[in-house]
């Protein structure tokens, strides 16, 4: 497979770029959920916090779009489901949220499909 945005001599540039891509978007779309629920807490509305978590959106998906440059869409998009876990366990540390029961039911299945999707991908 071949990619516009580098020279893929062999499949190491691959097992690289894939992850890192992957984890990028899934930081991006934490950043700007997290952005986004600060921007709604308190007493009023922070406009800066909507439009940081709002310039958040355009390097996400450029950064998807990268992904997709590499891997077919039924495996990229599975690894997504990361961002279900992440903001989660960013939105405890940073606004103190519990994470109740269902919630780590939750985490774990989306964790254990990830795992899953992820053998298959392996070489």
């Amino acid at each position: 497979m071949s990619s516009p945005f580098f020279l893929q001599e062999t499949g190491k540039i691959l097992l690289l770029t894939a992850p890192l891509g992957i984890a990028t978007t899934i930081i991006l779309e934490m950043s700007q959920q997290l952005a986004f629920k600060h921007a709604s807490g308190g007493e009023r509305t922070k406009p800066l916090w909507m439009i940081i978590g709002a310039g958040l959106y355009v390097p996400q998906q450029l950064c998807w779009m990268f992904v997709l440059t590499i891997l077919p869409l039924a495996i990229a998009t599975p690894f997504l489901g990361a961002s279900y876990v992440a903001v989660p366990f960013a939105s405890s540390v940073l606004f103190k949220e519990k994470i109740n029961a269902k919630g780590w039911l939750g985490i774990c299945l989306i964790v254990a499909g990830i795992a899953l999707i992820s053998r298959e991908v392996a070489p």
